[in-house]
């Protein structure tokens, strides 16, 4: 029963306590908290229960409770984003934070953990969260850093229990719950004392909000994350204290000082996520990381143990720094997070590089900046990451070892990451150089658009770039049909990318087998494995939406293309800018109408281009005022020949849906 009588702690944690009139309470007396003491409140409660409204208030107390209710509600306003914020309306009574506080401070111990499993397995970039150490905190003190720091945690994983749909998923609360109390803890954590939950905590909304395509919004918390990170290792650092409320205790311990590792790499790890396909530059480089002597990123079993090796300078012990370490052998799957910190470091230059113009940037085109080239700049990346993948052991290379066996070791995901971020980076680096719009005559060559190449490659070059782009989109498609069939399915944005752009390349080399000299004749199975991705992606993530849209215009181009020699004769890249930028874009912007009007345009400047209308699927007069004749032809046949369009007639939309979408728009 609850009484008027609490003890200290639960009055402390303002949660219930519910006792018998007698100690221990049920929470002192499950937690095995010693010196359980029930007392009165000093003055009347003038607080009572709301929740759900299910007890009756007294008229002065109902008063209290709306004037506190109304200072306390934030001001609605309206940023353009659809994703729905708690309100009143999301409870049957009045919203109290304190609710949703209350809700995570007496979760069962059985669903913490296993909702910390779901997110450690299932977002191996953020492999930051210490399961023992948590659960320490949650039994102890359960302190206010702690409960944000599950709440993030839940928000994200709930993300992936559509798909997983465990039983226990029951007792979580809607995902607006949780982001409003996050929002609402992070505006007032951030500007108190660094605190590693905290950080972590934002690392994880920052990677929410892309998926959600908040870009902003995750930027911002990527930032703040950052900012407080390195004060965090500042203070470890400096050799004399620059705070009174620094904790010497930490350096101490062989747990704390991996979890802080982890954390600062993990903060390396989203900025260069975040900042790929954005003109912003990284705010953590590499520089920055040796300046603040950060060493290596932990394994997994020195994470989970702790190590006695000091991470700290300045203590006994040696000190392995980034520049410093030369790892004996290759690098195992326990390293699986050290790989990945030096692949988003090299997919960070790809991204830079493809960005800045590309081949397109002044000079990329003279004799020594050619790919073939040694020492130029898509040389030199090309050889940093074979470098990489050479410091891997064989057993981490796909497809020489499959899923299964890692996810046997319990690593399947990992595995899978890793080869994600190798086969993308070389998919990203070969594609700059080749035609966006070959023929179906077109044989491996490089860009058939100003500014050409002002070198011949050597003989035989285009044709094994060829087979490296179109075998790297081909073990991408794979790797996540596998991983999934296994039980090591990845719904992260960045594996969302990965998705994107192999049935991009998967699509093409379909329409156009040739580019690939026919060495590629599964790949419209391999664009349905990616599309079938995709089409769960989007359910999941907002993110996916966009990718899903310039999927359907470029198989719409493309199909036309290879079906009529003629069509788009003489068009290159340069006439299809905006959905060339578009298949780049981890930042995605749905560019649709930008689409439809360049094939549009090009297809009406070809001699030969024709059009069929089926009096059926004319628009009608008041949608006509609104969109032009030729954009009327293309919505029209997008619907008559939607038969042709493959996986693509299974899931995409009707013309109905696509007129009232770019109308709307």
């Amino acid at each position: 029963m609850r009484s008027s009588l609490s003890c200290a702690f639960c009055r402390k944690s303002k949660i219930k306590c519910v006792n018998t009139g007698s100690p221990p309470c049920q929470k002192c007396q499950k937690s095995e908290i010693p010196g359980c003491v029930l007392t009165r409140p000093r003055h009347v409660a003038s607080r009572v229960s709301r929740r759900r409204g299910q007890l009756r208030r007294r008229n002065d107390d109902q008063k209290d409770d709306h004037e506190e209710q109304t200072r306390s509600q934030p001001v609605s306003s309206d940023n353009g984003h659809n994703r729905p914020h708690l309100t009143p309306e999301c409870f049957s009574g009045e919203v109290d934070i304190s609710q949703i506080d209350e809700h995570l401070a007496s979760l069962p111990t059985s669903v913490i953990l296993k909702s910390l499993n779901v997110f450690t397995n299932k977002f191996p970039e953020l492999g930051i969260l210490h399961l023992p150490t948590l659960m320490q905190a949650f039994q102890s003190e359960c302190s206010k850093e702690t409960k944000v720091l599950l709440g993030v945690t839940l928000l994200v994983t709930k993300t992936q229990l559509s798909l997983l749909n465990p039983s226990w998923a029951n007792s979580l609360l809607p995902s607006k719950h949780y982001e409003y109390y996050i929002r609402q803890s992070l505006s007032e954590l951030i500007l108190q004392p660094p605190d590693i939950q905290v950080v972590q905590a934002l690392l994880m909304m920052a990677l929410y909000e892309w998926g959600c395509r908040d870009f902003h919004k995750a930027w911002v918390y990527c930032g703040i994350a950052i900012r407080i990170m390195q004060s965090i290792q500042s203070r470890r650092i400096a050799p004399y204290p620059l705070d009174t409320d620094i904790n010497p205790g930490v350096a101490k311990d062989t747990v704390a000082p991996g979890i802080e590792n982890r954390t600062i790499w993990a903060c390396f790890i989203m900025d260069r996520m975040i900042s790929s396909g954005t003109y912003n530059p990284p705010m953590l480089p590499m520089s920055e990381m040796e300046k603040l002597k950060v060493s290596r990123p932990l394994s997994t079993v020195e994470f989970a143990f702790g190590t006695n090796v000091s991470l700290y300078p300045g203590h006994t012990g040696q000190n392995l720094t980034w520049s410093e370490r030369l790892p004996s052998g290759h690098l195992d799957i326990t390293q699986c997070y050290e790989i990945l910190v030096s692949g988003f470091d090299i997919w960070a230059q790809v991204m830079t590089f493809i960005f800045n113009d590309g081949r397109r940037a002044p000079g990329m085109c003279a004799p020594e900046n050619c790919p073939w080239v040694p020492g130029s700049p898509w040389s030199r990346t090309k050889a940093q990451l074979e470098r990489w993948r050479a410091g891997q052991h064989d057993r981490l290379h796909y497809p020489s070892n499959s899923v299964a066996i890692h996810m046997t070791l319990g690593y399947g995901e990992s595995f899978t990451y890793i080869n994600l971020l190798y086969y993308l980076s070389t998919l990203m680096l070969h594609r700059e150089y080749f035609p966006f719009m070959p023929t179906a005559e077109s044989g491996p060559r490089g860009p058939v658009d100003h500014p050409l190449l002002e070198a011949e490659a050597p003989v035989g070059w285009w044709e094994s770039s060829a087979l490296e782009l179109f075998t790297a989109a081909e073990h991408i498609a794979r790797l996540l049909h596998e991983a999934s069939e296994c039980g090591a399915h990845l719904m992260t944005p960045f594996v969302g990318f990965c998705a994107f752009s192999a049935s991009y390349m998967n699509l093409y080399i379909y329409r156009f087998p040739r580019m690939n000299l026919g060495r590629s004749p599964q790949a419209e199975q391999l664009m349905n494995f990616c599309l079938a991705y995709l089409e769960e992606f989007r359910h999941v993530w907002k993110l996916g939406e966009a990718w899903v849209s310039t999927l359907k215009h470029a198989s719409l181009l493309y199909e036309r293309a290879s079906a009529d020699r003629g069509r788009y004769l003489g068009k290159t890249r340069q006439d299809f800018d905006h959905l060339h930028q578009s298949i780049h874009e981890f930042r995605v912007v749905d560019r649709s109408n930008q689409h439809i009007q360049e094939i549009e345009g090009a297809e009406g400047a070809s001699p030969g281009a024709t059009y069929s209308q089926p009096a059926q699927r004319m628009v009608p007069s008041s949608e006509s005022d609104n969109l032009s004749a030729p954009l009327t032809h293309l919505l029209t046949e997008v619907s008559t020949y939607s038969h042709e369009q493959g996986a693509w007639s299974q899931w995409w939309p009707t013309l109905e849906d696509i007129d009232l979408a770019l109308v709307s728009g």
